[in-house]
């Protein structure tokens, strides 16, 4: 059983400690405000919460990094000196290439024992108090190990993450990035937007008409804004270029609309049902 360090114990790292934990692990977390996260152990989510990371670090055989990709490099920049010889460090971030170039420029490389990693799992919801047991179980989990990390560290995240029940999806960052920007971001991008042009059409009056449909398409808008904020720019490459076909997309839709073309409508959403049929099980 090992001693597993999460920093950033937020909806995804205080899910991962509650499995770990069932599973026999000893669970540390560390924050930013330690006090904060004093009830986490009441809730039995970790087993004791450390205000000093370099005592936490040291006796860590994994650390886990559940950050917001912007504060990546800073964290990691503050454990690495006192990380015990042959501890193994990854993340849960949304993006990865950013984190690769950020590791990279502080290290010269990415570190071996560094595997960067992206649970496919969550709710809008956010804090380790929304965090649940069984959260990772037949979710997909990506890491993207570059040419510079140890295999073995690979295999050792690999894992952890099947111990929970996820499964494991090896891609490169460039892979990862770019399809990420398509089913995870893009929708983000699109019920942040639905959600403020309703509060502009004095959304009040209109909540009488909400129905499921537009509380499905508009869930994620709950989500945390300055976790959005850090992948939107972390992946802004990928994200613009993704928004930028949708904008056409719609631009097709929205001439359709214009000039009445009822058969041109009805095959492009024709097109997106058969599509939509073809998706795997969640």
């Amino acid at each position: 059983m090992a001693h597993v360090v999460v920093i950033g114990l937020g909806l995804i790292g205080g899910s991962l400690a509650r499995d770990l934990r069932r599973g026999g692990h000893r669970v540390t977390a560390c924050g930013r405000d330690a006090a904060r996260l004093a009830p986490a152990v009441e809730l039995g989510i970790v087993d004791a919460v450390e205000a000093d990371w370099q005592l936490a670090v040291a006796s860590a055989e994994v650390v886990v990094l559940g950050v917001p990709v912007g504060r990546t490099r800073e964290v990691y920049a503050r454990i690495h000196p006192h990380l015990a010889p042959g501890a193994v460090v990854t993340d849960v971030g949304s993006t990865k290439g950013s984190v690769v170039r950020e590791l990279k420029s502080l290290c010269g490389q990415l570190p071996a024992h560094f595997v960067p990693g992206h649970p496919i799992a969550g709710t809008e919801r956010s804090g380790f108090a929304a965090s649940v047991e069984g959260l990772f179980a037949g979710r997909t989990v990506v890491l993207t190990p570059t040419a510079d990390t140890d295999p073995a560290a690979t295999a050792r995240v690999t894992a952890l993450w099947q111990e929970v029940g996820a499964r494991v999806l090896t891609l490169t960052p460039e892979q990862h990035d770019a399809g990420l920007a398509l089913t995870s971001h893009l929708p983000q991008m699109l019920a942040y937007t639905l959600m403020g042009q309703f509060a502009e059409a004095q959304g009040t009056t209109l909540a009488p008409l909400i129905g499921s449909g537009f509380r499905a398409m508009t869930r994620l808008a709950g989500s945390d804004p300055v976790m959005w904020r850090d992948v939107s720019l972390a992946n802004r490459a990928q994200l613009s270029l993704t928004l930028r076909r949708y904008m056409e997309r719609l631009g097709e839709l929205a001439a359709a609309v214009d000039t009445g073309d009822a058969a041109r409508l009805e095959k492009l959403f024709a097109a997106a049902q058969a599509a939509h049929r073809h998706l795997p099980p969640a």
